[in-house]
Formats: C-alpha cells, sequence, structure tokens
C-alpha cells in the first residue's frame, strides 16, 4: 500500500488533466510450479476487470481462487497460466482528501465523500483511537455509494484518493440464449466495477468469470445463464 500523502485537514487536491478513458490489453500472468506469482500493469492506476483470453496451463483459472487483481497489480497462485485480457484506467491524477471519521463507543459509522466514483486508497494520517485501525477490519470504503467506514472503535483522520465522478446501480436483463454468447453494453457508464445476480432465470447456473462477467462498460453471458443483474458503474 502506498504511503499517505501529507495534506492539510479537509483539503482537496485539483485534478490537473481530464480522466482517461478506460483501456483494454491482453497481458501473460503465470504460476509456475503452483507458486503464487503477480504482475503490476504498467501506467495503470487501477485494475477493472480481468477474463482469461487464452489459458496455457493444466490447472485451472478460476477469478478470485486462482487469479485476481487489487489496484494495479495481477495475480495467479496455484498454477494457473493463461493470457487474460486486462481493463484498467491508465496512470491519473487523483483527488485526494483526508477526513475525520470515527467509531464511537466501538459503534459502526460511515460518512459520504462527495464526487468519489471510484476509490483509489484509504490510509490512516492521523489516529486518535486506542483502538487499531486495519484497513477491511475496522475501517473500508464502499464504491457502490461513494462512502468510508469505521467500526469497532477506529477514530482517524484518513487520507482518501479517489476519482472524481458519480457511482450508479442499475439491474439489467442479459441472456444467453441457445447457450451463446451475448453482450449488453451499458451507454451510461464509462466503466461497470460490480455484477451480481439478482434474479437467475435460467436452470444451468450463472458463475462470475465463466458464464458471465464485463469488461469496461459492457456485461456479457454465454453457456445459457440468463438473470436480471445488479450492475454497479461510474461514470465520468
Amino acid at each position: 500500500m502506498n504511503a499517505a500523502v501529507f495534506l492539510v485537514l479537509f483539503s482537496v487536491l485539483a485534478a490537473t488533466q481530464a480522466n482517461p478513458a478506460p483501456e483494454c490489453d491482453v497481458i501473460r500472468v503465470e504460476s509456475w510450479s503452483y507458486k503464487y506469482a503477480e504482475k503490476v500493469v504498467e501506467d495503470a492506476s487501477y485494475v477493472l476487470n480481468m477474463t482469461v483470453v487464452d489459458r496455457q496451463s493444466a490447472a485451472a483459472c478460476t477469478l478470485g481462487e486462482s487469479f485476481g487483481y487489487q489496484k494495479a497489480t495481477l495475480w495467479v497462485d496455484d498454477g494457473c497460466r493463461a493470457d487474460f485480457n486486462v481493463c484498467y484506467l491508465p496512470a491519473m491524477r487523483t483527488e485526494c482528501q483526508v477526513l475525520r471519521v470515527e467509531s464511537w463507543n466501538y459503534k459502526y459509522a460511515e460518512k459520504t465523500v462527495t464526487g468519489a466514483a471510484l476509490f483509489i486508497n484509504m490510509t490512516v494520517e492521523d489516529r486518535q483511537s486506542e483502538a487499531s485501525c486495519d484497513l477491511d477490519k475496522s475501517f473500508g470504503f464502499y464504491n457502490q455509494n461513494s462512502t468510508v467506514w469505521v467500526n469497532h472503535g477506529c477514530r482517524a483522520d484518513f487520507n482518501i484518493c479517489y476519482v472524481q465522478g458519480t457511482t450508479s446501480t442499475t439491474t439489467i436483463n442479459v441472456s444467453s440464449w441457445n447457450y451463446q454468447y451475448a453482450t449488453k453494453m451499458l451507454s451510461s457508464a464509462s466503466c461497470i466495477y460490480s455484477m451480481q445476480v439478482a434474479n437467475q432465470q435460467s436452470a444451468v447456473p450463472c458463475t462470475l468469470g465463466i458464464t458471465y462477467g464485463f469488461v469496461a462498460n459492457t456485461m456479457w453471458v454465454d453457456d445459457g445463464c440468463r438473470a436480471d443483474f445488479s450492475v454497479s458503474y461510474y461514470s465520468i
């Protein structure tokens, strides 16, 4: 995780360039001898999606189990070796803000970051509580509603960096008829960052990364998956 950028409390750095459109590249990442391996995507600030294009390994490549991504880093494990289609936001200047968020009496609390479409980073700038502040345990963020949260007594000033814009969630039906591959573009989205089954109509399963998924602002289904999907996206 990058070191915190020291800012005056509640200040905002204005971006000096427009946020660029997403880009996609095919990148090979390999887990040799079943060992964990990583690869940083050059010139990327944030990976949005990663799907298998051409698997070379006998071992399976399953999203979240034997491959995945975090920020600008791709990872593989358990012998997965493949060429992946990777969509990402190119390196950009992000907005940063130092914001105090407090969990009093060890209760959950959250705060909306106005104008945040996609969080890039959240680090502790100055902790006031005796209780520890640990990412994803006692503090974190939700891209779905531009919200940061704290819990378990964590109280601190946090340095929060994000891409400016708006986030939205909608429900869309995407169907693979006759077991054929199908796509649907969400024209109002700059990038989709979450797609979950809301109401499945098909008898065959709908499994993320296998029978459905998304690339940039386009959703896809395959192998007979038919469902209403809850799709979260951001627009800049």
